[in-house]
C-alpha cells in the first residue's frame, strides 16, 4: 500500500488526518505493530481528538487481524495507557493521540512490555518498513479476541498518589488549565484528594479545542492561565498537553517555568 513514511517520528507516528494520516493506514500499522513486538496481548486507549475513535477503532481491528487479543481501555491519558500496561502485564500497548500538537493531527504513541517505548531506532522504523515495504507478515488464521476496560481512573490516580504523602500537602491555592484535553479527567479525581484550592480552565473534554490548543509551550495558549494566576493571586499554574503526559508550571507571577 501506498503510505506517507513521514508520519513516523523518532518518538511517535503522527500525521494530518486524514490526508497523511487514515483508518486504512492506522489498520496496517495495527497490525505491524503486533508483527514486530510478536506479541499477543495488547493494550489500546485514545484521546479526545475527533479522529481518535475511528483510528482506535482500525488500529485494533489491525492488531486483532494479525492474531492479538486487544483490551480498549477508551479515552484515557497517555500515563493512564503506560500504567494499564505495566500493571496488567501487557505485551505492548499503543495510545492513539497527537498530543500537543492542533486539532487536525492524529498519531500514536507506542510502547512494549512494561510500557518501554519504542522509538525511530527501536520499533518505529521497523513498523514503517513492513508497512511501507507492504512486509507484514500474513494475518493470523483465527483473529484475537477484543474486550473493553473502563475502569482505569480510580486505580491511576491512587498509583500516583502513591508517590507522595498527601496529608503533607498544603492547601495551595492552584489553577488548573487542562486545555479541553485528557488533563480534564484525571486532574479532577487526582485534586479531590488534595486540600489545595482550585480554579478549573478548559476542563470540559473537547477534541475541538474551542479556547486555545492544548500546547502550553505557546505563550498565546497560557494567556488565560497566567491572567488568572494573577487575579487569584494565586501559588501557582498547571497546564497540561492535549494527552495530558506532560505539565507545565507558571509561578504566582504568571512566570513560565521552563521545561529544563
Amino acid at each position: 500500500m501506498s503510505v506517507n513514511t513521514g508520519i513516523f517520528k523518532a518518538y511517535d507516528i503522527r500525521g494530518i488526518y486524514p490526508g497523511e494520516l487514515d483508518e486504512t493506514t492506522a489498520r496496517q500499522i495495527g497490525r505491524a505493530f503486533v508483527a514486530y513486538l510478536g506479541a499477543k496481548r495488547i493494550a489500546v486507549g485514545r484521546d479526545m481528538r475527533v479522529s481518535a475513535p475511528s483510528i482506535a477503532a482500525a488500529f485494533i481491528e489491525g492488531a486483532r487481524e494479525q492474531g492479538a487479543d486487544v483490551v480498549d481501555y477508551g479515552m484515557i491519558a497517555t500515563d493512564m495507557l503506560y500504567f494499564a500496561v505495566a500493571r496488567d502485564a501487557h505485551e505492548g500497548g499503543a495510545m492513539v493521540t497527537a498530543s500537543h500538537n492542533p486539532k487536525d493531527y492524529i498519531g500514536m504513541k507506542l510502547v512494549r512490555a512494561e510500557a518501554f517505548p519504542l522509538s525511530g531506532e527501536a520499533g518505529i522504523s521497523q513498523i514503517r518498513d513492513l508497512v511501507a515495504g507492504g512486509s507484514i507478515p500474513p494475518p493470523a488464521a483465527a483473529p484475537g479476541s477484543l474486550s473493553v476496560n473502563g475502569a482505569l481512573l480510580d486505580d491511576y490516580v491512587s498509583h500516583v498518589l502513591g508517590f507522595i504523602d498527601p496529608s503533607i500537602i498544603k492547601p495551595f491555592n492552584v489553577v488548573l488549565d487542562a486545555g479541553s484535553g485528557m488533563g480534564g479527567l484525571v486532574a479532577p479525581k487526582l485534586f479531590a484528594r488534595l486540600p489545595c484550592r482550585t480554579t478549573k480552565l478548559c476542563f470540559d473534554i473537547d477534541g475541538t479545542f474551542p479556547n486555545h490548543e492544548a500546547n502550553p509551550l505557546i505563550e498565546e495558549n497560557r494567556r488565560d492561565l497566567v491572567a488568572r494566576v494573577v487575579a487569584e493571586r494565586a501559588d501557582i499554574g498547571i497546564a497540561w498537553d492535549g494527552d495530558a503526559d506532560r505539565c507545565f508550571f507558571v509561578d504566582r507571577d504568571g512566570e513560565f517555568i521552563a521545561g529544563d
